[in-house]
């Protein structure tokens, strides 16, 4: 098996339980996911500029699409997770 499919497999493993889902979940919720990053100090927007790609990465590697951002559980906004 290749390495990138490794690594595809590897993220579909980890976040594919029900407790990656919640931590999937928690990092969706703090990391300017589904918030704006802006923040009129610079270096605070670059900082969360950074924690949005780290979870965009993960998303990315889980194959997530706009459409389903709808799915994402409303509790995630409210950081029930």
């Amino acid at each position: 098996m290749a390495k990138a499919d490794q690594r595809q497999t590897d993220y579909e493993i980890v976040f594919g339980s029900n407790e990656g889902k919640r931590v999937l979940h928690d990092i969706i919720a703090n990391s300017f996911v589904l918030d704006t990053t802006f923040d009129e100090n610079t270096t605070s927007l670059a900082f969360n500029e950074g924690m949005r790609n780290g979870a965009l990465r993960i998303l990315t590697m889980l194959h997530y699409k706009p459409n389903d951002f709808l799915t994402i559980p409303e509790g995630v906004e409210e950081n029930e997770y």
